[in-house]
């Protein structure tokens, strides 16, 4: 690590003489010094965000070409005093001057080893300002953090346009929230249609756009009015939009483009006045470069993009969104003629703090509203309730079975409920033991098992499992 002038704050909140308030964030450049393909070596990235991802994964922030590295290897994260960097349960191992390091924060210029790769962070001097909103709340979105501000600031400005936004986000960010928000902020007096175009079969995803003509088609026995024609002077929310084949691409470009739709089996196009949102998931941009996603239609639906983040990146929102799931429930039981759930206490809070949420929100979502009907006690040997779902019984009582692997606590729930904890322990008991039997080799244990490697890494995260580095 060099002796440069330590570079402090990484981030900080600056209000203005007007009163309006700006984020100011000091730039992290990484540099490839080395690596075992040569295309990669002098590679440098300049990023001003929240947080950066290494690996050789084509979708993280910095792709690597190196076998030894996993898939999402560390983390670089934004915090006050600089860089927080993570290793993120990889493989190999992250390591500072040959010490085997899980988490540092980096204030100075720094260079990590990781797999036959060498990579070096450069704080800058340089900044990035962004407006942050004053308000907490977009739509049914919550959060005070300056993250979740900035982003409110940019879907605040849009609004009132008729402009194109491409919103990007991990899954359960609250993407089609922030779309829900847009049209009630727009003044558009059509309805809002949301459109998941990951979970339409590819032979009906036509005439669920555009709609069709009766007897266009075997089992078309009625004419159907498609989204576009359904959102017509409103908002049209085009979920998981990548997902898209190809020739289904072309065909929503020339919508796009023209304002007009042809219903499947129709000879006459019919005009539409529809703002389009769209989402994703992934990066479209990496999308168009793989030749999965048409350029054109890229440029067309990113006239905005609005990046929602991770809720790992701004914990400081817990108490917020706890309370706001936790007023909703009240709402719903006090509508039921039920008693109102206990609320969390500072234990709960913290324990949840400690917790990166893989599922963001929506985890959120669901450990609050378990946690409301299990209760947040912990039974012997369990250290986090996040761990599994905790027994509503006491923890000396004894568990009777009423069917065979069955506990008799799972039968005091709803059956939703009940499924849901069931499987949520067999997906712990599962992950201990194909560790237990490769001995905490990650990789060898998805390969065994046949689980995607990213998705064990994401139940190791969620029931607190340490794999080996090696």
């Amino acid at each position: 690590m060099s002796s440069s002038p330590k570079i402090s704050p990484a981030t900080e909140v600056i209000t203005r003489e007007t009163g309006a308030s700006v984020r100011r964030i000091r730039k992290l450049r990484v540099t490839v010094l080395a690596s075992p393909d040569p295309k990669d070596v002098a590679k440098t990235f300049a990023f001003a965000q929240d947080e950066v991802r290494v690996g050789s994964s084509a979708d993280t922030d910095v792709p690597l070409n190196d076998p030894a590295i996993s898939r999402e290897h560390l983390t670089i994260r934004l915090v006050a005093s600089g860089f927080l960097v993570e290793d993120a349960a990889s493989t190999n191992g992250t390591f500072l001057n040959d010490l085997q390091i899980r988490a540092i924060v980096v204030a100075n210029e720094t260079t990590l080893k990781l797999g036959k790769s060498v990579i070096k962070l450069s704080p800058l001097a340089e900044t990035v300002e962004q407006e942050l909103s004053p308000r907490a709340r977009f739509g049914r979105m919550l959060g005070a953090s300056a993250a979740m501000r900035e982003t409110f600031a940019l879907l605040e400005k849009v609004s009132p346009s008729d402009l194109t936004v491409l919103i990007e986000g991990e899954t359960g960010t609250g993407k089609e929230l922030a779309a829900e928000g847009l049209h009630e902020a727009s003044h558009r007096q059509g309805e809002f249609v949301a459109v998941n175009c990951g979970a339409i079969p590819r032979e009906l995803l036509e005439s669920e756009l555009f709609g069709h003509e009766k007897g266009a088609f075997t089992g078309a026995v009625r004419e159907r009015t498609g989204a576009f024609a359904s959102a017509d002077k409103g908002t049209l929310f085009l979920d998981e939009v990548g997902e898209l084949p190809l020739d289904m691409q072309a065909k929503i470009l020339r919508a796009l483009e023209r304002r007009e739709v042809k219903p499947v089996g129709a000879d006459r196009s019919i005009a539409v006045d529809v703002r389009v949102v769209a989402a994703t998931n992934r990066s479209l941009a990496k999308e168009v470069t793989a030749g999965r996603f048409r350029q054109d239609l890229y440029y067309r639906l990113a006239v905005v993009t609005v990046k929602i983040p991770p809720l790992r990146t701004r914990l400081d929102d817990l108490p917020l969104l706890v309370d706001g799931v936790q007023d909703e429930l009240e709402r719903r039981r006090k509508a039921a003629g039920l008693p109102p759930p206990a609320r969390l206490d500072d234990t709960a809070m913290q324990m949840l703090r400690r917790y990166d949420f893989p599922g963001n929100v929506r985890e959120l979502r669901n450990i609050v509203e378990r946690w409301a009907v299990l209760g947040t006690s912990l039974p012997p040997g369990q250290t986090s309730p996040i761990d599994g779902p905790p027994s509503s019984k006491p923890a000396n009582a004894p568990a009777q079975a009423s069917a065979p692997g069955l506990d008799a606590s799972l039968f005091d729930l709803p059956y939703h409920e009940a499924k849901d904890a069931y499987v949520e322990r067999f997906d712990r008991a599962f992950t201990e033991e194909i560790l237990r039997r490769t001995g905490g080799n990650v990789s060898k244990a998805a390969r065994d098992s046949g689980v995607d490697r990213r998705h064990l890494q994401r139940l190791m995260a969620l029931f607190g499992i340490r794999g080996s580095s090696s």
